[in-house]
């Protein structure tokens, strides 16, 4: 792959921080609950598949001609292999050096013959396969899509270790599912249904929380067009720890979809997506107006971290030499263009970028220096130091132009000759979904505060409350 290490081992760190900050990652109906993980993760996960993908492991595995995964782990990462397109059987897609993991049995083209979704591996940490085969009308098959991006690796787990969950399938519709983490644990859910000759992502459960108490929780429906967000905090740690029964939410709220996402938009919109990258040629590069930059000082794709990917770009940021300032880069795909479009003098959050309808968004901390006054040992102590004493959230054009400031916060008492106690933790987290942005907003008090807006920063207005993890 064509990641740096350190990429890499900032990617795995943060794999299943993510659910969390974009509102993924979750506790659903039939995954595996967080109770008794310890024990699941000693247990080979052939052994949770149904008896006849167990069956089909076996054969495969079993073969002199294909190495096992345990065997194919201590070589080279290998270039994924493009499956046959045409087979007699379902292991005849699993090329040499790989294994089926797992594996479900639907009619999902509806011609009354059995047709097979399945996943194959090669070795710990490295990519798995998505794939699906459908009869093609004789006695045998023919490949529907593979895809790598939509199925954790051995690793993408946390703590927790492997986060795979077989396959379940229904009528047309296949369901992917994963579990990870450590204390804080994260399941997720997605459903993709063969539609017109396509496949598309029609529904998805999401969780996240501390042990088997749910703090986030997240469910989309392309059916009905709906999201529904649910939030509460975890309140006073040590009573959480005497009793972790699930309580009211503090704040539920829906969101309109956008249009359903077909299963290959789906994968490039995954969080691994970007790491599974082998090509990032940059055939141009182009700056915005705010952005004096020599080529050299430019941090290229391969040598970033980048969080948002999607179908048609990836968004990073990467700073100077000395970090005065912080640029905003995004990588188009179908042309290979590499364009700065905005410069500022204070980090740029990376994992809170997003590209919706040709603007790029982003949230930017505000620098300030500040005097706070601190009493230790009794005594008063005044120290003058530069810290973050806001955010803003922004917006620019995807050509550079037209930036804009959409919301901003501030700590109230900034103007403050001398601060009594220190600036408190700011932090800005938001969702886009039907032209429409959901701010969480932490910043002084003893809230976190729920806002609603359009794209544009107009017609804001507060829609709920929670208490701050103590």
């Amino acid at each position: 792959m064509n990641t740096s290490a350190e990429n890499k081992k900032h990617w795995l760190n943060h794999f299943y921080d993510h659910a969390m900050i974009a509102s993924s990652i979750l506790l659903l109906t039939g995954c595996e609950s967080g109770s008794g993980a310890d024990s699941t993760a000693e247990t080979e996960i052939e052994s949770t598949l149904p008896l006849e993908s167990q069956s089909v492991t076996e054969e495969v595995a079993s073969s002199d001609e294909i190495e096992t995964a345990g065997e194919a782990e201590s070589q080279p990462v290998p270039e994924v292999p493009q499956l046959p397109g045409t087979g007699e059987r379902l292991r005849d897609f699993v090329p040499e050096g790989w294994v089926l993991l797992d594996s479900v049995e639907l009619d999902y083209n509806e011609d009354g013959v059995t047709d097979h979704v399945g996943v194959l591996e090669t070795g710990e940490g490295l990519p798995r396969i998505l794939f699906a085969v459908a009869s093609d009308g004789t006695d045998g098959y023919r490949l529907d899509f593979q895809n790598i991006n939509l199925i954790p690796t051995s690793v993408e787990g946390g703590a927790y270790g492997d986060p795979y969950q077989p396959l379940t399938a229904e009528g047309t519709s296949f369901t992917t599912c994963s579990y990870g983490g450590s204390a804080s644990r994260w399941t997720d859910r997605y459903t993709y249904t063969y539609r017109g000759g396509e496949w598309w992502l029609t529904a998805l459960e999401e969780t996240y929380g501390y042990l088997d108490y749910t703090t986030s929780y997240r469910e989309d429906d392309w059916n009905s067009g709906v999201s529904v967000r649910k939030e509460r905090s975890v309140g006073e740690w040590e009573k959480f720890n005497e009793n972790t029964d699930q309580r009211e939410y503090d704040v539920t709220y829906e969101m309109k979809l956008d249009e359903p996402l077909t299963l290959e938009q789906a994968g490039w919109r995954s969080v691994a997506a970007s790491n599974r990258v082998t090509d990032w040629e940059v055939a141009d590069m182009t700056f915005g107006p705010e952005v004096a930059l020599s080529e050299e000082l430019v941090v290229l794709p391969d040598e970033a971290y980048i969080y948002y990917s999607d179908e048609d770009c990836a968004l990073y940021t990467f700073s100077d030499e000395d970090n005065a300032f912080y640029y905003l880069a995004m990588y188009s795909r179908k042309d290979k263009v590499l364009s700065i479009l905005a410069k500022e003098d204070a980090e740029i959050d990376v994992y809170n970028m997003a590209y919706y309808k040709g603007k790029i968004y982003y949230a930017v901390d505000i620098q300030g220096d500040v005097t706070c006054s601190t009493v230790q040992d009794g005594e008063e102590q005044i120290a003058r130091q530069q810290e973050n004493t806001g955010v803003r959230l922004c917006r620019v054009g995807s050509d550079g132009l037209g930036k804009e400031t959409l919301y901003e916060y501030r700590y109230p008492k900034a103007g403050q000759e001398v601060l009594e106690g220190t600036i408190p933790y700011i932090d800005l987290q938001y969702e886009i979904s039907g032209d429409e942005i959901v701010v969480k907003m932490s910043g002084e008090g003893d809230f976190l505060v729920f806002y609603r807006m359009n794209t544009d920063g107009s017609g804001i207005r507060e829609i709920g409350r929670m208490p701050k993890e103590v």
